[in-house]
């Protein structure tokens, strides 16, 4: 055998080891026909997938477009060569009736101006993030100068600041804004495939679900934990947001095999195909949980209070270029929890100001112990309603 096996409704099978990450195109079996995955370097320093999927009239779905770079766009075009050359000789870009994004992040929705310029597919995304789609300049402009508060928040020397944003990369100007032609909300069934609202990662993050596949986004990946936003920066974010789209995800999983007799299969923008997913949602949550006990574990063995930037090389950034924001903001949105939970205390308040904006942050508990059990037992009543108990 040549891998795991889950059989579709059509008799086909979707193998596991079919998805080497080294092929640039991997067809995908479902009840409506075959689809595709495209490999493409969404960032520089990332590889993602973009997926195409057939709809009821012979038509095509795509979903998310890559990061806009010219070598994404060369991977997106080169991908459609060989669909065309190998797969399905009938297959033409302009025969994309829709573009749908699980979210408004640059290696998603990047590459939407030039899709649009050569197709007339329409543009869906979540209400949530279609103002970054079609008002990318102001809203990058307006979100840096949240960011800049944030990162002095955390204690960024200044000279810093600029580097960090340079890397993070999102900047007025990189991307050309599209008008969203359908904005959703979660619940909508757009031909073939129907949308599911799942919040954490991004404001409006969606997985689109065709039979016995869901195109899960980031929300949740095969190997690691996907990035989280402090809610109080990112609106609909957060641990809570998060990890409760986590349970969603599960338990959709669970009752789609209890009604069909077959696992659902995720399809993650970055990393592999996730054939159980309930296990993998499992292991996430246990990582999160790692993360949560870390961090209290630094809490609990440092004397002095610490800012997120002190937090930082000791929780497990290694010094990558372009990394500093998204280890402060994952740091971030886990301090933002503990001090909802009354676990961490500002040390430093009277001491804050204009000239003096770093917060520095200290265990209210006498040990770590006793917060962690606080962290279980508040997550676990919040969360009493989604069928599960894990974090």
């Amino acid at each position: 055998m040549m891998g795991l096996e889950e059989k579709c409704s059509q008799g086909q099978s979707i193998i596991k080891d079919d998805f080497s990450s080294e092929r640039s195109v991997c067809p995908i079996n479902t009840s409506y026909g075959v689809g595709y995955r495209i490999k493409a370097r969404v960032l520089p320093y990332l590889i993602g997938f973009i997926y195409l999927v057939p709809t009821v009239d012979s038509e095509w779905i795509m979903i998310d477009s890559g990061g806009g770079s010219e070598e994404s766009n060369t991977d997106l075009e080169n991908g459609f060569r060989i669909i065309r050359e190998e797969f399905d000789r009938s297959f033409k870009p302009e025969k994309i009736s829709r573009l749908c994004l699980t979210h408004a992040h640059v290696d998603h929705f990047g590459g939407v101006s030039e899709f649009k310029r050569r197709t007339n597919a329409k543009i869906a995304v979540h209400a949530f993030e279609s103002r970054l789609v079609d008002s990318y300049d102001e809203v990058a402009r307006v979100e840096n100068c949240r960011y800049v508060n944030f990162l002095l928040e955390s204690g960024v020397p200044f000279d810093s600041i600029e580097s960090i944003l340079d890397g993070f990369g999102f900047r007025a100007g990189r991307v050309q804004s599209v008008t969203v032609d359908e904005p959703l909300y979660g619940g909508e069934t757009i031909d073939s495939l129907k949308s599911v609202y799942l919040p954490g990662h991004s404001p409006g993050h969606l997985a689109f679900v065709c039979e016995n596949v869901i195109f899960s986004g980031d929300l949740l990946l095969s190997k690691t934990l996907s990035q989280i936003w402090p809610a109080r920066m990112t609106p609909q974010t957060g641990v809570l947001n998060y990890v409760r789209s986590l349970l969603k995800l599960k338990q959709i999983a669970i009752d789609y095999e209890s009604l069909n007799g077959q696992k659902l299969i995720a399809f993650p923008a970055h990393e592999e195909p996730i054939f159980d997913i309930p296990s993998r949602v499992d292991k996430a949550l246990r990582g999160m949980e790692r993360r949560n006990n870390r961090l209290l574990k630094l809490f609990s063995e440092e004397t002095a209070p610490m800012t997120l930037w002190e937090i930082l090389p000791k929780m497990y950034w290694s010094g990558c270029p372009n990394r500093e924001f998204f280890a402060l903001s994952d740091i971030g949105s886990r301090v933002e929890l503990f001090l909802q939970l009354n676990l961490l205390r500002v040390a430093d308040s009277e001491r804050l100001s204009r000239s003096n904006p770093a917060i520095r942050y200290q265990l209210s508990f006498a040990n770590a112990e006793a917060a962690k059990n606080t962290i279980k037992q508040v997550v676990r009543m919040c969360l009493s309603g989604d069928k599960s108990n894990l974090i």
